[in-house]
């Protein structure tokens, strides 16, 4: 006979004295079998149980010692002993069930240890402590009377002799949460390991009853994990977004299956993605998290590492032990974590370079390398689109489009001196860095480091294009805003919208395009409605939020003098273009024409001296007499342009003469 068999046997004889005592005598009679299980009990194995001796008895009293923080609390053992008997020998539970009508309660444990029922709040603390292994039925009232079930593992633990207790965990856990056991091989921390070693060493003081809070963005989990693997110490991450539980009507279940998951499997908790939004869906008060989570698990003896967003402080009432903030990479520490991932991976990368353009947090560099090394291909390019595509399902690409341009500056006619200034913004974006880090001037410039463009000028003069070309000699997504569903009624919504643009380009380090910009950064007027007052606020928002961007941003307007003058003060580069001169609009005719193959001879000098077109008008007569041309079944000729110029005139609603076709006034009459 084991010697959690005699203990079993034990409090199963104790329930019949004290029934004989209360009046119920003779209980055996109708529960023979239990009667065959206590006449084992003989003196010989009694006193082998007070030794304690084996597997079996270690873990026991490991276990009596674990829910009772340390000490023996005699009603919290007999409680144990009620609920494991219960549990293991079925006949006892309807036996109970018979006399009490119920089964296993703290109720009978008091009165089988001879005290009275203490108040509430006492009845509770011994409650939390057999939660660790127990059911509880806490929909009973009163509460002592809730039932109480021993866990499956209990008995697995105590009777198996390799089993979860050893410190193995459940295959199937609560909540659909993610164990990280801390023998699992992780990459190394490239950045903060300072701060995980600081971490860890002020955690292991304080275990298990602390909480850890670790704010700010990217790399929250990963540090919780390698906090986790420095203790030994397996870590069970949980979103906060499966917590609604916590506060609905099986809210004490819930908590229960969590502390009896972390308490089996020898962990402490992440929980993750903490954000003030929330406590409102739940309707509930950061107080009340406090009360019904974090303190209920500190009470279980269960240390937590939380995980908040952003800048969110959890206000905790001081169940926070430590807080730490976790702030972007700078330029130098991507560079440090890209220089890890080439060193691990033995792949051959310019780490500096990618530091520039690639502005993301460690853990998405990693994800970002690693998809690219199963890829193969280990060009830069497909790194670019990796990196946007693994980042773009956010809120923020909803509200534009994003495009990979593939044209540069040999695909630009713009005046040599327009050339220079697109030049040095590409330098700029490239290599801006260098005047912060190496010059010093790091300090002087905390804000307002954007590359800030503004193009102004007519319709098809190239702004547009420009952007593209900029885009694609710099070998960046360009993210064309979308103002249609930017722009909102309700009073807020606009901003919110452009937070999430500005949010999604900082993460994907586009080039953001703000086409028709006046229609968004207009001048703010005097104030005489209360809508006034609240195009106003977006316009202040804007000029906000553009100080403290550090990526690329274009606006492009029609009306450059509709502009507010606050955006153009924070403008590094303003580019005014205007309608092309002679010598531009052949380069442009030039540029833009088919193969020689694919046309007749062209009198460009006359194309480009009688019309003066724009950049854009000049690429829509071409499209449009090669699609005639095409219908035709013939090369392009003079006759195709000229027709395509007749409609474009009429199109703009300029009057059309003879005058205007000179020479070639034959082929159009």
């Amino acid at each position: 006979m084991g010697f959690v068999e005699i203990a079993i046997y034990a409090v199963i004889l104790r329930t019949y004295f004290y029934f004989e005592k209360t009046g119920r005598t003779n209980s055996f009679g109708r529960f023979p079998y239990l009667k065959t299980l206590t006449e084992r009990l003989t003196e010989e194995a009694l006193e082998g149980w007070e030794k304690g001796e084996g597997i079996q008895g270690a873990r026991y009293w490991k276990l009596i010692k674990s829910i009772g923080d340390g000490d023996v609390d005699p009603v919290v053992h007999t409680a144990f002993d009620l609920c494991l008997a219960a549990t293991y020998v079925p006949e006892f539970a309807v036996y109970l069930n018979y006399y009490t009508g119920n089964t296993a309660t703290i109720q009978l444990a008091f009165e089988l240890e001879g005290q009275f029922c203490p108040p509430h709040e006492e009845l509770a603390d011994r409650l939390h402590r057999l939660q660790k292994i127990c059911r509880i039925d806490r929909k009973k009232h009163p509460l002592a009377y809730a039932s109480m079930e021993a866990d499956d593992r209990l008995l697995a633990y105590l009777f198996v002799e390799e089993s979860v207790g050893s410190g193995k965990v459940q295959p199937t856990v609560f909540g659909n949460g993610e164990w990280f056991l801390c023998e699992e091989a992780i990459h190394p921390m490239f950045v903060h390991q300072e701060l995980a070693d600081e971490c860890a060493a002020w955690l292991g003081e304080r275990m298990p009853r602390t909480v850890l809070q670790i704010a700010g963005s990217g790399g929250r989990c990963f540090l919780a994990k390698h906090i986790a693997r420095l203790l030994k110490q397996n870590l069970f991450l949980l979103s906060a977004e499966k917590c609604s539980g916590f506060f609905s009507d099986d809210a004490e279940e819930q908590m229960d299956g969590l502390i009896r998951e972390l308490f089996w499997s020898g962990g402490i908790l992440c929980l993750y993605g903490l954000r003030a939004e929330l406590f409102t869906e739940w309707q509930v008060t950061e107080k009340d998290f406090g009360k019904k989570v974090v303190k209920r698990l500190l009470d279980a003896g269960i240390s937590i590492l939380l995980c908040t967003e952003g800048h969110f402080i959890f206000h905790d009432g001081g169940l926070i032990g430590k807080r730490v903030e976790l702030m972007p990479l700078t330029r130098v520490e991507r560079q440090q974590v890209f220089e890890g991932f080439a060193s691990l991976y033995g792949i051959s990368i310019d780490c500096m370079r990618y530091s520039v353009r690639y502005r993301l947090s460690a853990g998405e560099i990693a994800r970002a390398v690693e998809l690219w090394r199963q890829e193969g291909s280990g060009t830069e390019q497909d790194f670019m689109r990796i990196s946007a595509q693994l980042l773009s399902g956010g809120s923020g690409k909803a509200l534009g489009n994003l495009s990979y341009p593939t044209v540069n500056f040999g695909n630009l006619q713009v005046p040599g001196e327009v050339q220079e200034v697109l030049e040095q913004i590409c330098c700029n974006a490239m290599h801006g860095y260098r005047i912060f880090e190496e010059w010093g001037l790091g300090q002087q410039y905390s804000y307002g480091r954007a590359v800030t463009v503004m193009l102004s000028g007519p319709p098809g003069t190239g702004k547009t294009m420009t952007a593209h070309v900029i885009a694609g000699e710099l070998g960046l997504p360009l993210y064309q805003v979308d103002l249609s569903r930017v722009m909102d009624k309700y009073i807020g919504e606009t901003e919110k919208h452009l937070e999430e643009i500005f949010s999604f380009a900082e993460k994907t380090n586009v080039v953001l395009l703000f086409d028709e910009a006046d229609a968004l950064f207009g001048k703010r007027g005097e104030v005489t409605e209360g809508k006034d007052r609240y195009a106003n606020m977006e316009v202040a928002y804007i000029l906000q939020r553009i100080e403290q961007f550090e990526g690329i941003v274009i606006l492009s307007t029609n009306f450059y003098h509709n502009i507010d003058k606050a955006f153009l003060r924070r403008m590094k580069y303003v580019l005014q273009y205007r309608m092309p001169d002679e010598t531009l609009r052949r380069r442009l005719w030039e540029s833009s024409l088919p193969e020689k193959q694919c046309r007749e001879e062209l009198d460009i000098d006359y194309l480009a001296a009688q019309f003066e077109f724009t950049g854009g008008m000049i690429k829509n007569v071409i499209l449009s007499a090669c699609v005639k041309a095409i219908y035709e079944k013939s090369q392009l000729s003079m006759e195709h342009l000229l027709q395509a110029i007749r409609a474009e005139y009429e199109k703009m609603e300029w009057p059309v003469s003879d005058e205007i076709w000179g020479e070639y006034e034959y082929l159009i009459m």
